[in-house]
């Protein structure tokens, strides 16, 4: 079925399915179509549907696409993935077919049925759809990583194939196994990403407010330099930003920033990984879907009426301004 090159995965690869058309979906299915590959886009009636159709695909229904397709890859939200693949088990669950995600977070978590004969792969881009369809463009890669979990001697393969096609960078591409991503991914995400990160900004802006400082002065020390804090970290390293900050940051950081993580944040940290590991949070996130998403419709309404919000768009067109 399959032609393999040494070391490049699949010479001529399978025609494959891309079941959702969102933000990695629509990234992916491009880059695999300007990769070669044989792209068939599967979508519900609506504004992904109408995308596919702007990006010169022909979108077929989910079970269409998964027909006419010997691998699918599910690139629907999380807590979706589960209601389409049971739904289209019985194309699968009787003869080799290879099935793919970009997190394990449905094969892990979402109680899908595991069959013997299918090979399943995790190809999951490190970053959002818009920033690897930029890099693929921009013929940059992103770094990556893979997992499989198959009887089929075809499907790593298969997966190595698709992380080229789709504009992953073999040099940074790790390899994992489904458990991992998914554990790895959710505590990134709570405790640093979504979670931390953001908390901890909101915290402090609103700390030097409330001590009678400007929201905008505010804005620039506790937020916007979070980005450039960062990009300097990625740049030089640990030891590296050390030693390019002055000596005053240098000093107030180490004695004041582990009042703030300190060992019982630690203690926190790990009970929330617990949670994951348990299968808690999951449960959780659960029953906010089946409650049709309370906390997260609440917390959008506090961010939009939140000083934090205001102040970001009225000092965005500033920074993005040419100098004058």
């Amino acid at each position: 079925m399959f032609k393999f090159g040494a070391k490049k995965g699949i010479g001529n690869p399978m025609k494959v399915a891309i079941l959702g058309y969102g933000n990695q979906g629509r990234a992916q299915a491009l880059n695999l179509r300007d990769s070669g590959w044989d792209v068939v886009v599967g979508a519900r009636p609506g504004k992904g549907w109408e995308l596919a159709q702007k990006d010169g695909f022909a979108p077929v229904d989910f079970r269409e696409a998964s027909v006419q397709s010997q691998a699918m890859m599910f690139l629907l939200p999380d807590l979706v993935i589960s209601e389409v693949y049971e739904d289209l088990a019985d194309l699968f669950s009787k003869g080799q077919r290879e099935v793919g995600f970009s997190h394990g977070y449905a094969y892990v978590f979402g109680g899908i049925s595991h069959f013997p004969q299918t090979g399943y792969f995790l190809v999951g881009p490190k970053g959002a759809g818009l920033l690897l369809r930029e890099n693929f463009q921009l013929k940059k890669g992103l770094p990556g990583v893979i997992a499989v979990a198959s009887p089929n001697a075809t499907t790593k393969e298969l997966a190595l194939a698709y992380a080229k096609g789709i504009g992953l960078n073999s040099q940074t591409l790790l390899e994992t196994t489904f458990q991992e991503e998914t554990e790895c991914d959710l505590f990134g995400e709570q405790v640093v990403l979504c979670g931390g990160i953001l908390e901890l900004m909101e915290s402090a802006f609103q700390v030097l407010v409330e001590e009678g400082h400007t929201p905008e002065m505010a804005f620039y020390e506790c937020c916007f330099e979070a980005k450039l804090i960062l990009d300097l970290w990625m740049k030089e390293g640990p030891k590296g930003l050390s030693k390019k900050i002055s000596p005053t940051a240098f000093f107030g950081g180490l004695t004041r920033g582990r009042r703030i993580i300190d060992q019982n944040t630690k203690d926190k940290m790990r009970a929330m990984f617990k949670e994951i590991r348990t299968g808690k949070f999951s449960k959780e996130w659960g029953k906010e879907a089946l409650a049709h998403y309370p906390l997260l419709t609440q917390r959008l309404q506090e961010q939009e009426s939140s000083l934090l919000e205001k102040t970001f768009h009225q000092l965005k067109p500033r920074w993005e301004k040419p100098l004058s």
